[in-house]
């Protein structure tokens, strides 16, 4: 269809078109519940993670019974590129990484295959495996803090908490609601063990008549026994009191109270006791999501039903939904003041309002398209998406802009409104449809090839290609249909005239200040000062921008032999530490997250994680704190760092380092070589550490003597129980009939010993014949030394090292028998970059085809590529040297100026070559200059002002839509450059060839 042809037609059926417009708009209301809201997209997880427990079981035993099987059983399994082990003393952790390319459907079918035949391949005693995708540990979704009350009306407050957590984990979405802090007393059945070896009568014994007495339940009907009746036995234990009084039956028909065996007292766990927030005692509940869902809505949902609940007030301490909702507050704060810009200076621009709400028209109409097309192509709404459309928001004006201004300038010609909007559409088709092309044909390898980070940069590519080709789309459908429903279309009045001259005359003076200048010495003097720049400001390549921490996480896990009140003394004093350095830091404490809640005890300290919020020098702290917990508590606790990183931090494909990883069969030979490989690095003064250095721990063994008699053999079943009780209280359930008690039963509860005052070999339990016996008489021990944890890679001991690397001596490293894998993030990250080089040259040869076809020339198209080569050279020079870091932002940024270049070439170009050849180049450069002014001034304008709010409103996560931004905010003025200084050189030595 001619573009006369398609003018008439939107005259003689404007309404039928304003109709069809109207639709789409229309339709945006009814689709919104189909927009898809994500926190992340959907990238394919890079990391498996199968963790088994093992309980009381030592971290060899669990490396060599549990770990190593599940590694070779997993082996099989295709597309697994690494498989590496944790084991731990009772849990076993198995990481997985995937090939890049794998089928993930094919792989999960034989994975979780492979997993359910696990079971019967592992010894008795091993739970079930469980399997998590990209991370082992995960985020709470959202964290509530509720106070604790003043007054104990623990029976009303309890049943409150239970109804809240209850309809927490009713909201679709949420997965788990734990809690930890309530205010809830626990009854403790604390046996004695002197008192117990004079009665004839084991632990498991007295545990298991503790839970008959628990029991009761009805029998039903009985036939013949009554009519309508239901026999019931009644619970022995339905309280507290009741334990005291409880039988327990010996041998001989005779018994005696339980209270009398052992000491039973109530008292809270230490999980209720050490949960606070900036000292004030608080409960703690972790919601954790679904990742396909929309947390937005699920946020809501949360806090809808925390304002239901009077009895407290609960206060959101964390939300990761708070991290998108500001990336949309930025969104729409580009978007508002993008078009509030862009009415503002087209009104400036023009002298009238009509043109400056056609463009507000069109802009609006390209974002209802857009609307559509991301439902159409299945694009959510995410923290990554969301940084390509904040960018791309700000280039929608430049299409329609441009149709404005050019049926303008046909109708101050004279023309009719059909003819100048034929014509206005044709002088500017070629260079609309050619710079769109080219923006969206440039991300196509960056799309397609097969490379890593292909998924991470789908959303934000395919927005700005989306958003761009909605804007040619509005451009010739909007703007045609708003001027032909115009009965007058407002000319340009004296004033605008005026106005333009006076710019031309001040143009003309700094065009011709620029021929005072030799231009081949200031050339090489150019090219001279950006070499001398890249090599001594030059920024250093990265992958992708450093992602700022929210937080810092420190877990703090206690020695041997440390009490709940040491724990509670160094809590109180760490946390006045924390405040004397800085008073506006947040310090929450709660207990690290167990897999199993149902071992505990009253008076033994328990690990703990604090949460660091509000923290300006995060590393000065560490340095702070290190040093106070070196000083006073080396010997009582150990502890770790951990920076709280943004949700873009969780979905990153790969951020290289440098570190090597060294393998050995033996443990102990792989332990002492990186004592001597870390002295080397300390000497050396390079910088870094052992990503893990395990434990070493004294590990016992007992063999069990040969014993003749059958009536002596003792019952290890009760050396076992005896030993666990003491320090890990058994659950029994629950007791009570309105406020419920958790009731445990273990072994000195009442009065804790720290191990080191404990005798084992003197310990003392039963023989089949009731009779007491001690552990050294019938077990032989052998003590040897052992580690806390195990790691292996493909069944070889490892050991990480990630930082500076000396220099190898590959020899030296073979003869002791260690191997090695050596990674630098210098060579991966320039190997990434090559990629992105080969990319970006493929994109050229797809643009140069795609300007072949428009311009039906093959000489035109190098020129204009030549042109904009120099051009993308010069901006890259100044964003090396500006910038500490050039990655993947500013290449994205890059790209999207490729796009823009080629558009003002082409619009220039067009404009230059309508010229007759007797028109001289200072009246060429003149009319050309009175086309472009408006046009460039107003594209450039919106699209820079449209990046304001990245810029300055920026908030974790937003570095890389920031990179985008800043790039084009250092491109768009030298493109301005470019096209009013540097093309009237370039032209007519173009055209004097071409013509």
């Amino acid at each position: 269809m001619s573009v006369e042809r398609y003018v008439d037609f939107l005259i003689q059926h404007k309404r039928l078109c304003w109709v069809i417009s109207l639709s789409f708009l229309i339709a945006v209301f009814f689709r919104i519940p189909e927009l898809e809201i994500w926190l992340l997209p959907k990238l394919m997880p890079v990391k498996y993670f199968v963790v088994t427990e093992f309980p009381n079981h030592s971290a060899e035993d669990t490396d060599l019974m549990v770990s190593l099987p599940i590694s070779e059983i997993l082996s099989s399994v295709k597309s697994v590129e690494r498989i590496r082990s944790l084991s731990e003393h009772g849990k076993s952790v198995v990481e997985l990484d995937l090939l890049y390319g794998a089928s993930l459907s094919e792989f999960k079918e034989q994975l979780y295959q492979t997993i359910f035949e696990i079971k019967d391949k592992l010894p008795p005693g091993v739970g079930v495996s469980r399997l998590f995708e990209g991370e082992r540990e995960e985020r709470p979704f959202m964290e509530i803090l509720i106070p604790k009350p003043l007054k104990k009306k623990l029976d009303d407050y309890d049943f409150h908490l239970k109804q809240l957590q209850f309809q927490l984990e009713r909201i679709p979405g949420i997965t788990e609601v734990r809690m930890v802090g309530k205010a809830k007393e626990s009854s403790f059945i604390s046996i004695d063990p002197k008192i117990l070896d004079l009665f004839p009568l084991t632990i498991r014994e007295l545990e298991s008549q503790i839970q008959s007495g628990k029991e009761g339940g009805s029998l039903g009907k009985i036939d013949g026994y009554t009519k309508d009746s239901e026999l019931k036995f009644s619970s022995e234990i339905t309280s507290h009191d009741d334990l005291n009084k409880f039988p327990i039956h010996l041998e001989g028909g005779k018994s005696v109270p339980l209270g009398q065996l052992t000491k039973i007292f109530k008292s809270e766990l230490p999980e209720e006791k050490i949960t606070r927030i900036n000292g004030k005692d608080t409960i703690y509940l972790s919601i954790f999501s679904d990742s396909k869902t929309n947390p937005l809505r699920l946020s809501s949902e949360v806090q809808k039903k925390l304002n239901h609940f009077n009895m407290f007030a609960a206060n959101i301490y964390s939300d990761v939904s708070v991290e998108l909702r500001t990336a949309l507050r930025q969104f729409v704060m580009s978007l508002l003041w993008g078009l509030l810009f862009a009415f503002l200076f087209s009104y400036l621009l023009y002298k009238s309002w009509i043109p400056a709400l056609l463009l507000l028209v069109a802009v609006s109409f390209s974002f209802v398209l857009f609307f559509h097309l991301i439902l159409f192509f299945s694009i959510s709404i995410n923290l990554l998406s969301l940084g390509g459309i904040s960018v791309g928001a700000g280039m929608l004006f430049d299409a329609s802009n441009l149709t404005v201004f050019s049926i303008r300038r046909q109708i101050l010609m004279g023309d009719t409104t059909s003819n100048a909007i034929n014509k206005g559409i044709k002088s500017v088709l070629v260079s609309l449809f050619s710079s769109s092309l080219t923006t969206i044909v440039v991300f196509i390898p960056l799309l397609v090839f097969p490379m890593e980070w292909k998924d991470f940069l789908f959303d934000s590519g395919i927005n700005i290609a989306l958003l761009v080709f909605c804007s040619f789309i509005s451009s010739l459908w909007m703007v045609p249909l708003l001027a032909v429903s115009l009965r007058n279309f407002p000319k340009d009045n004296q004033n605008i005239l005026k106005q333009e001259t006076f710019v031309l005359g001040w143009y003309e003076k700094t065009y011709q200040f620029g021929k005072h200048f030799n231009l081949r010495w200031f050339a090489i003097g150019f090219m001279f000062f950006f070499v001398f720049g890249l090599i001594t400001l030059g920024s250093k390549l990265e992958i992708f921008p450093k992602q700022e921490s929210i937080g810092i996480r420190l877990q703090t896990l206690p020695k041997n032999g440390l009490s709940f009140v040491e724990e509670l003394t160094f809590v109180n004093d760490l946390e006045v530490k924390i405040k004397s350095f800085d008073s506006k830091i947040s310090v929450l404490v709660f207990p690290i997250q167990r897999a199993d809640y149902t071992q505990t005890h009253p008076k033994k300290a328990i690990p703990i994680q604090w949460e660091l919020n509000g923290v300006e020098h995060s590393k000065e702290l560490q340095i702070f704190l290190s040093n106070h917990l070196s000083s006073y508590y080396s010997s009582h606790w150990d502890w770790k760092w951990d920076p709280i990183g943004s949700e873009v931090t969780k979905v990153l494909p790969f951020l290289p380092d440098d570190k090597i990883v060294f393998l050995n069969k033996s443990w102990d030979l792989l332990q002492s070589f990186s004592y001597e490989w870390k002295n080397r690095a300390t000497k050396l003064g390079l910088t870094g550490e052992f990503s893990f250095l395990p434990k070493q721990i004294l590990l016992e063994e007992w063999t069990r003597q040969a014993i003749p008699i059958p009536e002596l053999l003792p019952l290890e079943g009760d050396l076992k129980d005896r030993i666990l009780y003491e320090y890990n209280p058994k659950y029994l359930g629950e007791i009570g009939e309105g406020t419920k008690r958790d009731l445990y039963l273990g072994i000195g509860m009442s009065d804790f010993r720290p191990i080191d005052e404990i005798d084992l070999g003197r310990t003392g339990f039963k023989t089949k014949l009731n009779d007491l016996i001690s552990v050294g008489s019938l077990f032989s021990s052998e003590k040897k030394t052992s580690y806390d944890q195990f790691r292996r890679e493909s069944g070889l001991f490892y050991m990480e090292w990630k930082g500076e690397l000396p220099q190898l001596d590959r020899n030296e490293i073979k003869k002791s028998g260690i191997s090695f894998l050596e990674f630098s993030a210098k060579n991966e990250t320039y190997h990434f970059f090559y990629k992105l080089l080969l990319l970006f040259i493929i994109s050229f040869a797809f643009i140069y085809l795609v300007l072949v076809g428009i311009y039906e020339s093959f000489f035109v198209p190098i020129f204009y590529l030549g042109i904009s080569i120099f051009y993308l050279l010069v901006t890259s020079s100044i964003v090396f040297i500006l910038f500490d870091s050039f990655h993947l932002g500013h290449y994205i940024g890059l790209v999207v100026l490729l796009g823009l270049s080629i558009d003002n070439i082409s619009l220039f170009g067009e404009r230059w070559m309508e010229l007759t050849k007797g028109t001289s180049t200072k009246e060429s450069r003149e009319t050309v200059f009175r086309w472009l002014v408006r046009p460039v001034s107003l594209n450039s304008g919106t699209t820079m002002m449209g990046f304001l709010p990245v810029l300055f409103l920026g908030f974790s996560g937003s570095e890389f839509s920031r990179s985008i931004a800043l790039t084009m905010f250092v491109g768009i003025p030298i493109s301005i450059f470019f096209v009013f200084y540097l093309y009237p050189v370039l032209f007519p030595k173009f055209l004097s060839r071409v013509r």
